[in-house]
């Protein structure tokens, strides 16, 4: 049963879009009842009458938040917000930050708390805010979100044998079963083939440089049945010029 009211709940904010003439409608991510949706009644606009920001000026992406919402539906009101601290994220990063709030929208099912989650998106923004390596991070991210959500990927042995894997061989991998061994001089041409090195690194969350183009592949192929037929459009800023 959804809870009517909730004060000082610590969020953040998702995605944003315009909601009737002046308030905003937000998806925010937050530490206790998951993916949720809120109206923002008068928050757009620069600033009030008596000159305080508005609402909308708060809720920004990457801001930790507390916030209070009221209401019967699945669609809440906003009562009160407080912005705690603000990641400040540009470029690439920014970017990156974008495509992981749509990743968590598209895969998380609204009102539905998640063990990790919150841990693992405020690891996320942390290290997009550091000097980490920025495909070694998302690749992580992935990686323990779908964990987080049952959809981990079966790292560590050959479905076909059960032996553990080894970094000097080859697997082809099944999206239905994992990955299996492959054998011969002919594996070169295997289209899902990925490097025993490369999945034990992904395995333990020690993940290389040399190994990140195929993680990167593997785990859009892994990603994307779960997104279904639309795309993600925060991809797209990547090819911008």
């Amino acid at each position: 049963m959804l809870a009517r009211s909730v004060d000082l709940q610590p969020a953040w904010v998702l995605h944003t879009r315009p909601y009737k003439e002046s308030s905003l409608l937000v998806d925010l991510l937050t530490w206790d009842h998951g993916r949720i949706s809120v109206v923002a009644n008068g928050a757009r606009g620069s600033a009030t009458k008596k000159g305080k920001p508005r609402r909308g000026q708060l809720l920004q992406p990457f801001a930790e938040l507390l916030v209070s919402w009221t209401g019967k539906t699945e669609l809440k009101t906003l009562k009160a917000l407080e912005q705690q601290r603000v990641h400040a994220l540009m470029g690439a990063r920014l970017f990156s930050g974008l495509y992981a709030n749509e990743l968590l929208q598209r895969l998380m099912q609204p009102w539905q708390s998640v063990d990790g989650v919150p841990e693992l998106y405020q690891w996320l923004l942390e290290h997009l805010a550091g000097d980490a390596s920025l495909e070694s991070v998302l690749r992580l991210f992935e990686k323990q979100l779908l964990d987080c959500l049952g959809y981990g990927l079966p790292l560590g042995c050959d479905v076909g044998s059960g032996a553990d894997m080894c970094a000097d061989n080859y697997y082809r991998y099944d999206p239905e079963n994992g990955f299996w061994r492959l054998s011969g001089s002919d594996s070169a041409s295997v289209p899902n083939r990925f490097s025993g090195k490369a999945l034990m690194e992904l395995a333990v969350g020690q993940v290389s440089e040399a190994s990140l183009p195929e993680l990167k592949r593997l785990m859009r192929m892994a990603i994307h049945p779960l997104l279904g037929e639309r795309v993600l459009r925060s991809r797209e800023l990547f090819r911008a010029p």
